[in-house]
């Protein structure tokens, strides 16, 4: 699920003077309608775990322990850490590249990497809701110790031996070395310490002030306008092209839309409904594969449905979803189609069977006969069973053009099935609202789970039976045994792979969700940069690579 952006309080605003710039030296970039930066602290509660606030902001500030690129894998040249290695899966020497400092010119150590986890490990399993990654690549909850070796060395031992790939990727991505000399207010109690960091967690003044590792420095906060940030000159790693960088704030598509066109930002993307408009004048397109599922969720505990738990009718319903028009019509060919959880493009984890095989491809006539088979008869249009006549509402969100297409496409080639389908456009906001409500829905299309601090993608944060992330009631023993064994250990790589194979066929094949068509992030540049096109992709936000020409 693409995690949405939370309405949150403002942040404290940085009252700073800043000397006037040209404006060749500044890059405005735009945010997502209606998505403003909230939090900088890295250790963020779920109420602000955005994408904005993850990928867009805090990045520039503070370095990832380990940087995963667009292809899925740990880039070291680009990381904090020089190597992670581990013999056994269950203990882990990561040692930094000691070319690192914060802003202020002290190093960056191993203490600051330890300073970190001890934070997120001060916060119980009860109230894991103060950090939106906690329990990520099994941190902090398969951590047994961690102890520093040297100023750049460190051990990390876990309670067990697990799949290095899922813990480096998933777990120690999301750590962000912390200035420990700086903010650890309280060593002898972390979560005190991190009481009082959560507290200026929205305080752009304070970050100014603080010191950091990453490309940029907090300059300046307008409220509701926009968040300025100023090349950090101390930054170890590419400087960008430029002196300043500025998030612009926009509270529609169509505003951002029209911002391009006057010129006043350098970056933005492109609302899909104006595709037809791409062609802007002075600006290049391109469109970017997002690390990304995109589904129509299913509610197998709404009483009032309880279809939805016959795999049959969602095998059915599934075959009446026609992806490759889609993507082709409705997404404009800017897009893929997907037929399992693990994104298609790239393919790094794709599973030999799911790069050639279709499980389940549009056919409603197929779905019509597997209906029949599962006992169903068509009556008066519609398929009944045991009294029951197949009638489903489908939740759609509105104001966006392709999935109210998508929406309706499925409703009419369901029909042929004998499916009825009730639509109900509403916005965003409800649809995510009503999802903790049982009663109050029964398949829903809101988006997608986008792979940001997930990226090696077995997924058992919304597959797993106890609870899961999308909390739509889905369990099957089969499926959580999958899951888990993805994090395991094992000696031979072969195996390794082929358990994440077995994982995402299994769900490919039993439909916890209905698969849809992934959309890819349209971008539009300025001319006047460069160095943009490899540095701008959904997660991955690096704009200390761009340069003003």
């Amino acid at each position: 699920m693409k995690r949405p952006a939370r309405l949150a309080f403002a942040l404290t605003a940085a009252l700073v003077a800043v000397p006037a710039l040209a404006a060749s030296g500044t890059v405005r970039f735009a945010l997502p309608a209606a998505q403003n930066v909230t939090y900088l602290l890295p250790i963020t509660p779920s109420q602000f775990y955005s994408s904005v606030n993850i990928h867009y902001v805090q990045g520039l500030l503070y370095r990832p322990l380990v940087f995963v690129n667009k292809n899925i894998q740990v880039n070291y040249a680009r990381s904090l850490a020089q190597s992670v290695t581990t013999k056994d899966g269950q203990h882990y020497l990561i040692t930094l590249n000691p070319k690192w400092h914060w802003s202020d010119g002290r190093p960056v150590t191993a203490n600051d990497v330890l300073f970190d986890l001890k934070l997120i490990e001060s916060i119980p399993e009860s109230k894991a809701s103060l950090f939106g990654g906690w329990g990520g690549g099994g941190i902090p909850n398969d951590v047994q110790s961690a102890k520093v070796l040297g100023p750049h060395r460190l051990e990390i031992t876990l309670n067990g031996k697990y799949n290095a790939k899922w813990f480096i990727l998933n777990g120690l991505s999301l750590l962000n070395p912390l200035p420990a000399f700086a903010w650890d207010k309280y060593p002898s109690d972390p979560a005190k310490t991190l009481a009082y960091l959560q507290s200026k967690g929205d305080n752009a003044s304070f970050y100014r002030k603080s010191p950091v590792d990453g490309p940029f420095t907090v300059s300046q906060l307008v409220h509701n306008q926009k968040f300025v940030f100023t090349a950090n000159p101390n930054y170890d790693g590419h400087k960008p092209g430029y002196h300043q960088l500025e998030l612009t704030y926009f509270t529609s598509s169509d505003a951002e839309y029209n911002a391009l066109r006057a010129g006043q930002i350098q970056v933005g993307y492109l609302p899909l409904h104006l595709y037809a408009d791409h062609q802007i004048p002075g600006y290049r397109y391109w469109a970017t594969p997002s690390w990304s599922m995109y589904f129509a969720e299913v509610n197998f505990k709404n009483p009032a449905a309880p279809e939805l738990a016959s795999l049959p009718v969602r095998q059915a319903l599934q075959m009446a979803i026609n992806q490759p028009a889609m993507v082709k019509v409705f997404l404009h060919g800017q897009g893929v189609a997907q037929y399992g959880p693990v994104p298609y493009v790239p393919d790094t984890y794709l599973s030999p069977y799911l790069k050639t095989t279709v499980p389940y491809p549009y056919d409603p006539t197929a779905g019509k006969k597997i209906l029949m088979a599962d006992g169903w008869r068509m009556q008066g249009g519609v398929m009944t069973k045991h009294g029951r006549s197949l009638v489903l509402s489908l939740a759609y969100r509105s104001g966006q053009a392709s999935v109210q297409q998508e929406a309706e496409a499925v409703a009419e080639a369901a029909a042929k099935e004998g499916i009825k389908i009730k639509l109900q456009p509403m916005p965003f906001d409800t649809l995510i609202g009503q999802l903790g409500k049982p009663k109050a829905w029964q398949i829903e299309i809101f988006g997608g789970w986008l792979y940001g601090n997930d990226p090696y993608p077995t997924n058992y944060q919304v597959f797993n039976g106890k609870g899961g992330a999308l909390g739509n009631g889905y369990n099957d023993p089969v499926m959580n045994k999958l899951t888990q064994e993805t994090h395991l250990y094992y000696a031979s790589k072969a195996k390794a792979r082929q358990v994440l194979y077995s994982y995402e066929d299994y769900a490919a094949k039993t439909l916890p969700l209905l698969w849809m068509p992934t959309p890819d992030s349209l971008n539009e540049v300025g001319d006047q940069l460069s160095g943009v096109k490899g540095h701008l992709y959904i997660g991955r936000f690096s704009p200390q690579y761009w340069n003003l020409k």
